[in-house]
């Protein structure tokens, strides 16, 4: 072989190992390049659906917030006409509410006359009905004052006709008094006949002598077993006590004035056998 076929041949073999060695380098690459083309396109893809979920919610989100806003615009809508319509309101109301103070004026200018009107016709009734009452009064009074009288009157007559009974009564008794004291006053004579004496009528009574001086004594009761009214004894029939003492009996004392207070008889020394002093004892009937 020449020289020139060997160059060619190692030439060859040089290129070929060349070849091959770029192949594999290429190829190499090419595997890398594959791999991360579809790492990117994995990712590219994700990255597809994640937007593509973005970009839906997104038009969900815009399609709300379209509805949303049409119906915040109807509302806005809905407020401007109310507005507009309470606007309207408003001017009619003040409308009316200058109509309602000029008809409040010409009330209150009519509601003035008529109070004055009004006052002038309830002084004219006060004063008739003052009038009225004045009269009135002088007719109650005229018929109280009947009534009154009547009443009176049958009172008198009731009265006076219960007097008469109890005079009627009263006549009664003091006819039966009097025969009473007739026949007191003959059965005392006849007692007076046979020795009685009224000194022998007094009440039960025991005391002791307080005071002595001259014909005057004094008696404190001590005992008055009967209760008797005292005073009333001695106004109508004066009894006299007995006075003794140890040695017996000493004189006569007749009662002629009581003294409740001190339950003390003041009387008159009528018979002295003694000398009587305070200490002494008395009653009415001797023991």
């Amino acid at each position: 072989m020449s020289p020139i076929g060997r160059v060619f041949i190692v030439l060859n073999l040089v290129l070929a190992g060349v070849f091959v060695g770029f192949g594999g380098t290429y190829l190499q690459k090419q595997h890398d390049f594959k791999s991360q083309l579809t790492a990117e396109q994995k990712a590219h893809a994700e990255e597809a659906s994640r937007l593509q979920g973005d970009i839906t919610r997104l038009e969900q989100e815009r399609n709300t917030f379209e509805v949303s806003t049409s119906r915040r615009e109807a509302e806005l809508d809905s407020m401007k006409n109310k507005v507009a319509q309470v606007e309207d309101e408003n001017k009619r109301l003040h409308q009316q509410n200058a109509s309602f103070e000029g008809d409040i004026k010409k009330l209150t200018s009519l509601a003035e006359a008529a109070n004055t009107q009004m006052k002038a016709a309830f002084d004219q009734s006060d004063a008739a009905f003052k009038m009225a009452n004045a009269d009135q009064k002088v007719k109650d009074d005229a018929v109280r004052a009947k009534d009154t009288a009547e009443a009176e009157n049958r009172t008198l007559k009731t009265t006076i006709a219960s007097l008469q009974e109890t005079i009627t009564g009263k006549d009664l008794e003091i006819a039966g008094l009097n025969k009473d004291v007739s026949e007191k006053n003959l059965l005392v004579s006849v007692a007076k006949q046979k020795g009685f004496l009224e000194g022998m009528a007094a009440p039960s009574l025991a005391g002791m002598v307080t005071n002595a001086s001259g014909r005057l004594c004094t008696i404190q009761v001590t005992d008055n077993p009967g209760d008797v009214d005292i005073s009333d004894m001695i106004a109508k029939m004066p009894f006299s006590f007995a006075i003794y003492d140890a040695s017996g009996y000493k004189g006569e004392a007749t009662a002629t004035h009581y003294e409740p207070t001190a339950k003390a008889v003041l009387c008159n020394l009528t018979l002295v056998k003694g000398n009587i002093k305070e200490g002494d004892r008395a009653a009415t009937k001797t023991p």
